[in-house]
């Protein structure tokens, strides 16, 4: 079965007063939050996490996943080959789940690593995979899944290989896979065949379209992928799914906040397009403008 579920980067990633009110009015209930705006002691985390408490007293926001946190004052890089500090960033993600356990969800995104030189990946897919062995007795207690994400760039899990070599270590009930389908840069046309591929260890996918370039995270069928097709995989995964649609930059204006309810009501529509755009893409590709 497919769940969708709304990122907070729709919304800057901060609950505010205003998130709240088109959070209440949305057609989402599931919501993947960044768990990064905790790692500042500071009001606007407080209010976030004062706000998320209350929307899931009324029943309204539902943690299904959680983004752990891969930038900010501190490395939360858990490649790091300084071993103090990858002990201490594992140490500090294992604290702040534990912190906010009541606003846990069943499963976490883990991003391997920052943008080290390639050369470096061997030594660093071993750090991360000590990384994920010390926060699996935290993820037992808890009852999470730890998805590593498959990232761009010269990120360790730039590619289906990497990504297998990390998640084989361990059981695939604990530790799997989360596919950002921008993350796959100049191969888009590969991604059915990633999916494929990846399906047994896929919990959940990041969504967004983009130019075929760099992740740009717009809104579904603003881009270059060929949806009916990647629906057409993500159903055929054989197992449960989460697809969180995670846009941001399209939504954002250049000189003023977005209104949330804004971002909520686009996302509601790209869900409708992705369950209809088998169906509908056709049409869209057969309609001529009149007057032209």
């Amino acid at each position: 079965m497919i769940r969708y579920a709304l990122s907070a980067g729709a919304f800057e990633n901060h609950i505010t007063d205003g998130v709240a009110v088109a959070i209440r009015k949305s057609r989402f209930r599931n919501f993947e939050p960044y768990f990064g705006v905790f790692t500042s002691d500071d009001e606007p985390a407080r209010l976030s996490a004062k706000l998320m408490r209350q929307l899931l007293r009324e029943d309204v926001f539902h943690p299904a996943s959680v983004h752990l946190p891969f930038y900010g004052d501190l490395s939360w890089d858990p490649s790091s080959l300084d071993e103090a500090e990858r002990q201490d960033v594992s140490a500090r993600l294992i604290r702040l789940v534990r912190s906010y356990a009541d606003l846990m969800a069943s499963m976490v995104t883990l991003h391997a690593s920052g943008q080290p030189p390639l050369s470096e990946h061997p030594q660093r897919i071993g750090q991360v995979c000590k990384t994920i062995e010390e926060m699996l007795p935290t993820a037992r207690e808890l009852g999470f899944v730890i998805n590593v994400e498959f990232l761009p760039r010269t990120c360790v899990g730039n590619c289906t290989e990497e990504l297998l070599q990390i998640v084989s270590n361990f059981d695939p009930d604990q530790v799997g896979i989360c596919l950002d389908v921008n993350h796959i840069m100049d191969r888009y046309r590969e991604l059915p065949a990633m999916i494929d591929l990846l399906a047994p260890r896929i919990r959940s996918f990041h969504i967004c379209d983009y130019d075929g370039v760099d992740e740009m995270h717009w809104i579904p069928g603003q881009g270059i992928h060929d949806w009916p097709t990647i629906m057409r995989h993500i159903r055929a995964v054989g197992h449960d799914v989460l697809l969180i649609l995670e846009t941001a930059m399209q939504l954002k204006h250049p000189s003023r906040p977005i209104d949330p309810l804004f971002a909520v009501r686009q996302n509601e529509k790209a869900c409708w397009f992705l369950e209809n755009c088998e169906k509908i893409q056709p049409e869209i590709e057969a309609f001529r403008i009149p007057g032209n």
